[in-house]
């Protein structure tokens, strides 16, 4: 962000003045839901070790929406991705925090079950995402095979079943998405970037 110095020149005399008339602060309506403790820390996590490593990429994290068939517990998203004019999708990963004391990804069976259905592999390679957000299953086929049609409203849904193992708790949160977004080169140089 450029400053001209008239600008400073305003700041420094006085002459600008604030006329926003509403709080910033407001109360949050109960109709929002609040993102959950694991897309909270993963966020702050992820975006500590992005500036470290000075990604410019786009990086959103999206809580899930349950949906419950049965006995059964699925966790959706829209596949109908809101984006930035200039960006284009470079990965998509359904993050599964579990806690490792009590389970691994051996342990785990995560299924898409729609549009496409199949069991999801993990994904061990390098990323921007925090290690310790949870485990990563890649996602980004399923996206970039989805026609581009705003507002239809399909999902993208997965069910995490588990091999026996004693006792509860293994996810931590429900699952959540994060999507990774390359802005194009001249978007960057516009932007001043270079």
């Amino acid at each position: 962000m450029r400053v001209s110095s008239l600008s400073l020149v305003l700041v420094a005399v006085g002459t600008m003045e604030c006329t926003e008339q509403q709080s910033l602060i407001q109360e949050i309506p109960s109709s929002i839901v609040q993102p959950t403790q694991c897309l909270m820390d993963c966020t702050a996590l992820t975006f500590t070790k992005k500036l470290e490593l000075g990604d410019n990429r786009n990086i959103r994290l999206k809580d899930s929406t349950e949906e419950q068939h049965g006995n059964l517990k699925e966790y959706c998203w829209p596949l109908d991705l809101k984006c930035i004019v200039g960006e284009r999708l470079q990965r998509a990963f359904v993050v599964v925090p579990v806690d490792l004391s009590v389970a691994s990804w051996e342990h785990l069976e995560v299924m898409s079950t729609g549009p496409v259905m199949g069991t999801l592999r993990p994904h061990h390679g390098p990323t921007t995402l925090a290690d310790d957000c949870g485990i990563r299953y890649e996602v980004t086929p399923i996206y970039r095979s989805t026609p581009e049609s705003p507002g239809t409203g399909q999902l993208f849904c997965v069910r995490v079943a588990r091999e026996p193992l004693s006792g509860d708790g293994m996810l931590k949160c429900p699952p959540f998405l994060v999507t990774v977004w390359q802005p194009r080169a001249d978007q960057h140089k516009r932007e001043g970037g270079g």
